[in-house]
């Protein structure tokens, strides 16, 4: 197999150039998307798999394991996420128990907040109920005065709109006196405290525009609806679609889709790094020695791997020659895959960027190329093929003596 006079000289050298040089790309590219993983931006594929088209379109997207960011778009998804996010953390770093407790009001927030007022009792005037600040219990009530503690409270759940301060303020606006002014300075600094939203809050403010109505106040509930009807009626178009004109229409309701998930999901994302990025501050230093707390294993995370694994892997196979067939082989299937998952097939959206195919591009041209490689002993030629194939053929002499 490995009988050179079956071959020419030109075509044993060109052969094993182009092995190297695939495997050179393959290796090269696998180390970038490592090199990346330590950065603010590690590469994954899952914008790639979401954008799929083609007749594998939903094994691609399955992949990611939430193709159209939906667990983004609810609150309570959001909520078991960071929950989940939490255990590990404080497991991780070995936090104790005040430590768990910022990191816990940071995301869930603080069952009350506090400012200082010395006084016996709240200045005569202030009616609570008035101003619909009292509720039916104290678990509804939305600010209250804690005389034995000497503070002004205000609910962590229920905050205190700036309507609310205003219509306390108006209840005292022609009173004057020390326990009026101290009063007034309590009920400001309570406000700017009640003022700050925990992430859990911010997501639900963001998502379903009012933190306190739960999503009554219509808002981004009118949003998201709005997102799924793009995306029904993007399936149901892409379903139907066989003129040019239906395709070209397909692209741009398929990146209005893209752009309103962006809009939606974007600032839930963007709110998520933020807290982790919060939550370093709280582990001592010695804590932080323990190292990154690594995320948990989930589809996208198992396929990025793999691929950097099949990438980095195979090119090195490929350079040294080593199992050259074998690694042609599985090279030309992984590949293959990055044919499939948007291929410049009659009926499927072209893909964006300058490259413009049809039916063949770069990546099929190099599965052919691979596989042209996994016919040929090109190992054998150059590689480390050559040097198990004459140890294996000492053994196989010598075994009979």
């Amino acid at each position: 197999m490995a009988d050179l006079r079956r071959y020419s000289l030109t075509a044993i050298v060109l052969l094993v150039v182009l092995r190297v040089g695939i495997g050179w790309q393959l290796l090269y590219e696998g180390f970038w998307k490592i090199d990346t993983l330590s950065s603010q931006s590690p590469w994954t594929s899952d914008g790639y798999l979401k954008s799929a088209q083609g007749p594998f379109r939903s094994l691609f997207r399955a992949m990611t394991g939430d193709p159209d960011d939906k667990s983004w778009l609810d609150p309570e998804k959001v909520a078991v996420r960071w929950n989940k996010w939490q255990n590990r953390f404080v497991k991780h770093y070995g936090l104790s128990d005040s430590q768990a407790g910022s990191l816990n009001r940071l995301i869930n927030g603080n069952a009350y907040f506090a400012a200082p007022l010395k006084l016996e009792a709240l200045p005569e005037g202030i009616d609570l109920a008035a101003a619909k600040l009292k509720g039916k219990s104290a678990e509804t009530d939305t600010l209250w005065f804690d005389a034995k503690a000497k503070e002004l409270r205000v609910s962590g759940r229920l905050h205190l709109t700036a309507t609310e301060k205003q219509a306390l303020l108006d209840q005292i606006s022609d009173k004057t006196g020390p326990e009026y002014e101290a009063f007034r300075t309590a009920l400001d600094d309570v406000f700017n405290r009640a003022s700050k939203l925990s992430y859990n809050e911010r997501v639900r403010a963001h998502l379903m525009g009012d933190p306190d109505n739960s999503g009554r106040i219509d808002g981004r509930i009118g949003q998201i609806a709005l997102y799924n009807e793009m995306l029904d009626r993007y399936e149901e178009r892409l379903a139907s679609a066989e003129i040019d004109f239906e395709r070209d229409h397909l692209t741009r309701m398929w990146s209005d889709a893209r752009e309103k998930a962006r809009d939606l999901a974007g600032p839930v994302i963007a709110m998520d790094k933020e807290l982790k990025e919060a939550a370093m501050a709280i582990p001592t230093v010695e804590q932080l020695k323990k190292g990154k707390l690594s995320e948990p294993w989930t589809a996208i995370k198992v396929v990025d791997m793999l691929t950097i694994a099949g990438l980095a892997g195979l090119g090195i196979l490929l350079i040294v020659g080593l199992f050259s067939r074998f690694a042609a082989l599985s090279a030309a299937f992984m590949v293959f895959g990055f044919y499939l998952a948007w291929p410049p097939l009659p009926g499927v959206p072209e893909a964006p960027g300058p490259e413009h195919s049809f039916i063949v591009n770069k990546n099929l041209i190099e599965v052919m190329a691979l596989l042209a490689l996994a016919t040929v002993p090109s190992g054998y030629w150059f590689g480390l093929d050559n040097v198990i194939g004459k140890f294996l053929a000492r053994r196989r002499k010598t075994k009979p003596a």
